[in-house]
């Protein structure tokens, strides 16, 4: 637990982050929420459902008071929460077992981790599913408050949706155990309990200043096949990429452990459910780890305790306290190194230099310095939060597109990818739309065909960024 709260604490690297933080200030300064979008020159007219406000509002007043350094502690914190909640859903297992079992669940799930909203529906998730078990298997009836958790999670997060998927996966256990043994009482008693709380996380929702069109959010962007063009997130996993192979290992780890002992139903319909989110979208391998890792945990743990009964293993010994020293000293050094590896992790330097190398500092800094010049610019859509943080109330600054996929909208997120990936149409896009010039990444497709056009100028070049003026505008 001390050693995996590295991989949580680190860097701030989300591109969503800069406009986060700019539209938490704006709603601190106006004390309202955005109606339409204020980044962009190309829809302002969209409706804003801003499904996660209070967290960026939380997040502007944390990073007005202690930056990025801020910003990277309180989500380390916030998914070692959720960690937490794993943990005590498989603490009856032998204590080696869960500590590889956490191992290779925080390893599978590197990529997700780091300083963004998504990690507060993790750990949210982490808690209901945490209640839930512990409903289930009698220890504790604290599911009844998830309902007031679902009024925050609604106000937090648009992942507040994932909630009735857990809900509905462990109904779904209770209705196939009745079915399979109707003189249980238990399982009609679980059923309404869970009726009650999933009706309850209902109404509960709508406990925001968005009402209805906050239900709607999750499902539009689901629904969006431009988003599953274009947006890395969205893709399915490709298991050729080498750092997914933690994850491709823990789905066929969880599997095997079905083989070596049978399942409970919750336990096995949650792993199925889990698998199929994280193949049909890489940013749900967070709540596949958050759903599975306490299932491997506590089916291999189960089973390395019939193996040692049957063979009449000692799998406990008398307390040795020279051992007990040793564990401390050790527990310190670990300690003492993991606070060293984030506080070099998280540190202004390193976190300045990402940002150099990441986003069009210079770029930026070109722009500044002629105000009259790309009043209307095209740009990387990963850019495009940082440029609006940047330049924002500035009207000749306005962006053509930025990471709130759903405000944007499908036709703008296809007009965008015609354009990154020199569609036929590229041309007629950048007219329709009067742009005047190119902040894109250097060495692409679209930056190496505009080279070689007269109607276009290169007017600035970094080892990252490129800005391209029209010769002539349309």
């Amino acid at each position: 637990m001390i050693v995996i709260t590295s991989l949580f604490t680190t860097a701030e690297q989300d591109p969503d982050f800069w406009w986060h933080i700019r539209i938490g200030e704006w709603m601190a300064q106006n004390g309202r929420l955005p109606a339409h979008d204020i980044f962009t020159y190309t829809v302002p007219t969209h409706v804003w459902t801003d499904h996660e406000y209070l967290t960026e509002i939380l997040m502007w007043l944390v990073y007005n008071s202690s930056g990025l350094v801020g910003i990277s502690l309180v989500f380390g914190v916030i998914t070692l929460a959720g960690w937490w909640f794993i943990y005590k859903r498989a603490a009856g297992a032998p204590f080696v077992i869960i500590g590889l079992g956490l191992a290779l669940g925080a390893v599978a799930g590197d990529p997700i981790w780091g300083p963004r909203a998504q990690m507060i529906t993790f750990a949210l998730s982490s808690l209901e599913m945490y209640w839930i078990q512990a409903y289930l298997s009698g220890r504790s009836r604290a599911l009844v408050f998830f309902p007031l958790v679902m009024a925050v999670w609604a106000n937090l997060h648009g992942g507040w949706v994932i909630a009735f998927v857990w809900l509905g996966v462990a109904i779904a256990a209770e209705v196939i155990g009745w079915v399979l043994d109707r003189e249980n009482p238990v399982h009609t008693r679980h059923l309404r309990l869970l009726a009650i709380i999933t009706v309850a996380s209902a109404v509960a929702v709508l406990a925001t200043p968005n009402g209805l069109s906050l239900v709607l959010y999750p499902f539009n962007t689901v629904g969006s096949v431009a988003q599953e063009r274009l947006i890395v997130e969205w893709f399915s996993p490709d298991f050729h990429q080498r750092y997914l192979l933690p994850f491709e290992a823990m789905i066929f780890i969880a599997l095997g452990g079905f083989v070596l002992r049978r399942p409970t139903l919750n336990d096995f319909l949650l792993t199925i459910v889990a698998v199929a989110l994280a193949l049909q979208s890489v940013r749900n391998i967070a709540l596949f780890v958050g759903a599975v890792t306490p299932v491997i945990i506590n089916t291999y743990g189960a089973y390395w305790r019939e193996l040692a009964a049957t063979h009449r293993w000692k799998l406990s010994s008398p307390a040795r306290p020279a051992f007990a020293v040793v564990t401390a000293l050790a527990l310190l050094v670990i300690v003492a190194a993991t606070a060293i590896h984030i506080a070099g992790d998280i540190n202004p330097a390193t976190q300045d230099q990402l940002v150099v190398e990441n986003y069009p500092v210079g770029a930026a800094e070109w722009l500044a310095d002629h105000p009259d010049q790309c009043t209307r610019m095209f740009n990387q859509y990963g850019w495009g939060g940082y440029l609006a943080n940047r330049f924002y109330p500035d009207p000749n600054r306005r962006v053509f597109i930025f990471g709130e996929a759903e405000l944007m909208g499908d036709q703008l997120l296809n007009e965008y990818a015609d354009v990154q990936f020199v569609q036929a149409d590229w041309s007629k896009i950048l007219d329709s739309h009067s742009v005047d010039c190119v902040v894109y990444n250097r060495d692409l497709p679209l930056t190496n065909l505009l080279v070689n056009r007269g109607d276009w100028k290169l007017v600035y070049e970094d080892k990252l960024a490129v800005i391209f003026s029209r010769a002539s505008t349309p």
